[in-house]
């Protein structure tokens, strides 16, 4: 078994990064929890709340140099977010992977800064994560 820490971003703001309407983070939502359902995963901890930002720049801490940091802090402290930890055997690999489709078919989004998900890259970042926001 492995965990996983996944995030449902605040919707999209309207910006000039995409040419198409975006879809809202509840159906977004709906659709995410329904194919983790299929996939049998078992969300063992959920919570929604808007990030503080020390909280924010502790989840990105790895990412503070990019010129971006504080443009992607910004964003994801804006509204509420929903926090997931899901477990299941190969967990981190099996999510991102869907968090990834997901994004590419439903977000048509050119940049990598606005996007609607954020799943755990490996195993020390899903234990880390977990600190941040299960603590």
């Amino acid at each position: 078994m492995e965990r996983t820490l996944v995030i449902l971003k605040p919707s999209i703001p309207d910006t000039e990064f995409w040419e198409n309407i975006v879809i809202s983070r509840d159906y977004f939502k709906k659709i995410f929890e329904r194919v983790i359902r299929m996939k049998w995963f078992k969300i063992d901890l959920r919570k929604q709340e808007t990030l503080d930002l020390e909280t924010a720049k502790n989840h990105y801490y790895e990412k503070r140099e990019h010129p971006l940091f504080n443009s992607v802090i910004e964003y994801i402290t804006w509204d509420v977010c929903e926090i997931l930890s899901i477990s299941w055997e190969n967990s981190i690999s099996e999510i991102r992977k869907i968090s990834l489709k997901m994004r590419d078919k439903y977000i048509w989004n050119k940049s990598k800064l606005y996007n609607m998900i954020h799943a755990s890259d490996s195993l020390h970042e899903s234990e880390r994560e977990h600190k941040i926001h299960f603590s």
